[in-house]
């Protein structure tokens, strides 16, 4: 009767040992989860990052396209160089556009480094936009010509001047 204890005993002894065990690979699988959970929700914030700056950059251009506008009206060296520096706005821009592709093309996990990098580029890119802006504006456009400039003085017809009596027209005859 010892003989079946002693086995009844050593099997209960590792039948415990085993279940001491279990827990530790039952606690993994939530561990397993929860980074799957974490990997997935950096994912969706990586790509609403991504979305947020390239709708800013989509917005640089139709501002950019604004300025063009108004620079358009310009004339002389003003009109190049407004040109040139609205050249510079757009190659920042594109510069930006580079940044953010390797922010998309880097893992889950090593985007936030870039991060920083591309939000400075587009603080520095909004300030050199508004400085361009502001001297836009406060740049003279040129005056619209007078009506007539550019006939010679001796044909040009004062405003308050009639016809003569003999180019008038004649009464009309019913």
């Amino acid at each position: 009767m010892k003989i079946p204890l002693s086995m009844l005993m050593g099997f209960l002894l590792s039948v415990s040992a085993c279940n001491r065990n279990e827990p530790s690979r039952v606690a993994a699988a939530p561990e397993q989860q929860s980074t799957n959970a974490d990997t997935q929700a950096q994912q969706l914030e990586l790509q609403n990052y991504v979305k947020s700056v390239q709708a800013k950059l989509e917005e640089y251009d139709k501002k950019f396209d604004g300025l063009e506008a108004r620079v358009y009206t310009m004339g002389g060296t003003a009109k190049d160089d407004f040109k040139n520096v609205i050249e510079e706005l757009r190659d920042q821009k594109k510069g930006i556009a580079s940044q953010l592709d390797n922010v998309k093309n880097a893992g889950p996990d090593s985007w936030r480094r870039l991060k920083p990098n591309v939000d400075s580029a587009m603080t520095k890119l909004e300030r050199s936009y508004q400085d361009v802006s502001k001297k836009l504006d406060s740049t003279p456009l040129p005056s619209k010509k007078p009506p007539n400039q550019d006939k010679p003085p001796n044909e040009q017809n004062p405003p308050n001047q009639q016809n003569p009596p003999n180019q008038q027209n004649p009464p009309k005859s019913q």
